[in-house]
């Protein structure tokens, strides 16, 4: 079978490999390199309703107060941490055999791409996913223009 080539995944094999090689020389092992950057950025989802965008972003371990929300004109800012820690005390005592999940802050920045009302956004978060519902300004929602024949041509067409 013949496989095509991506340099991505053959430089994940290298960093995989180089992770083994480092773990069996100091007895530990550290997160790989693709988990180490997926922590710092939060997969997220931006969609349209029609009434208000929403922004779902996945924040997997964080709680209401490790994250902050703010909106500037037409940006919305997320910043917070989530992932996975030991306390430090448990930490002092555990011996590593596997860790990947990360842990960490992040910040990530959004151009939203109509105008919102931001006195009136909502956030929660469930299972790991923030939610945020930023009902869009009257003058950014759709409004349906009915169209209309002129008076005397409808009469001529009755």
């Amino acid at each position: 079978m013949v496989e095509r080539w991506s340099p991505i995944a053959e430089f994940e094999r290298l960093w995989s490999e180089m992770d083994r090689l480092v773990s069996e020389a100091f007895g530990r092992t550290t997160r790989p390199f693709f988990a180490r950057a997926l922590t710092a950025r939060p997969a997220i989802d931006l969609f349209d309703t029609g009434e208000a965008l929403v922004v779902r972003a996945a924040v997997p371990g964080a709680k209401p107060e490790d994250l902050e929300v703010s909106i500037e004109q037409n940006t919305l800012t997320i910043r917070g941490r989530c992932g996975s820690m030991l306390d430090e005390e448990t930490a002092k005592h555990v011996t590593w055999y596997r860790r990947e999940l990360g842990y960490g802050e992040f910040s990530e920045t959004l151009t939203l791409p109509a105008p919102v009302d931001a006195d009136a956004a909502q956030a929660h978060i469930e299972h790991g996913i923030l939610t945020l519902t930023l009902p869009k300004t009257s003058e950014a929602r759709v409004k349906r223009i009915p169209v209309q024949q002129p008076t005397a041509l409808a009469a001529a067409v009755n």
